[in-house]
């Protein structure tokens, strides 16, 4: 009897540490994984040879435990232009780094921004270009992202144009406001031609260009061309707001904002990136 009783519980602990193991091979109990949600911008769309390329990075932690980065030097990131899958340049070439370790944590639900300005090499041709941003950390989490923009000449050197947002993060069920403004810094008023009473349109898209808001969608305008002049010295705004769903689901999106004009080139479209998402306010 007792010879069975040991039979019985050798089995018993042998079953106890197969479970143990393959338990362990898998993620804890009640720990939720997402990898990081990352997005690249740059200022504007468009670009002529020799101006400087205005970009911002965002990592968000979506994950219920700490992301930590640690990085080998002081290069926390690199910026690499292609065109047609060739490197054309390269943000680090020619650069010093020290040989230091460092790190940073991205606590749970925070957002971690880098940003910058980048030089367009001045011999660029016209075309469009893909802009990759890499993280040096040694984390295996995927945190490089790309975007792309156009470099070309413009005529529309004396006009200056900002694109922003309200906030940089928002939560759902709020609303969002963007703003284009137009100074014109010419010599001359400035007169902008409209195909319709419609001078603008917006959208928001997700990373991989999934649309979520059209403004033009189930609006009417009155046919016929329309003017808007600028005086000298002075700025335009376009201003328009959108209520963000209760049940968005937490991402990165890209704003473009196009004024409905051709002869601003270059400067006609204009995009931004925010974050959006998280716990909803009370009703």
């Amino acid at each position: 009897m007792k010879r069975l009783l040991i039979v019985l519980l050798i089995a018993a602990l042998a079953v106890t540490l197969s479970v143990r193991q393959v338990n362990a091979a898998g993620p804890p109990v009640g720990i939720r994984y997402a990898p990081p949600t990352v997005t690249l911008a740059t200022g504007k769309l468009s670009y002529v040879p020799g101006e400087a390329i205005d970009w911002r990075y965002t990592l968000y932690n979506g994950n219920d435990q700490p992301l930590v980065l640690t990085f080998m030097t002081s290069q926390v990131y690199d910026l690499i232009l292609r065109q047609g899958g060739k490197v054309i340049a390269r943000w680090s070439t020619g650069q010093m780094f020290a040989d230091i370790v460092t790190s940073r944590t991205v606590m749970m639900g925070e957002t971690m921004e880098l940003n910058g300005s980048w030089q367009v090499p001045g011999k660029l041709a016209s075309g469009t270009y893909e802009l990759e941003f890499v993280l040096t950390s040694t984390t295996t989490e995927p945190t490089g992202t790309k975007t792309q923009f156009a470099v070309g000449q413009t005529s529309t050197r004396d006009l200056s144009v900002s694109f922003t947002t309200d906030k940089l993060i928002y939560r759902v069920g709020t609303t969002i406001t963007v703003k284009y403004t137009i100074t014109n810094l010419t010599s001359k008023p400035l007169v902008l031609t409209f195909p319709s009473t419609q001078q603008y349109d917006w959208t928001i898209t997700d990373a991989k260009g999934n649309l979520f808001y059209q403004w033009m969608a189930n609006k009417k305008f009155a046919a016929g061309v329309t003017h808007l002049t600028i005086p000298v010295g002075t700025s335009n705004s376009f201003e328009s707001s959108w209520d963000i769903p209760r049940d968005l689901k937490p991402n990165g999106f890209y704003i473009h904002f196009t004024v409905l004009d051709d002869s601003l080139g270059v400067l006609k479209t204009q995009r931004a990136a925010v974050l959006m998402g998280s716990t909803p306010p009370p009703l």
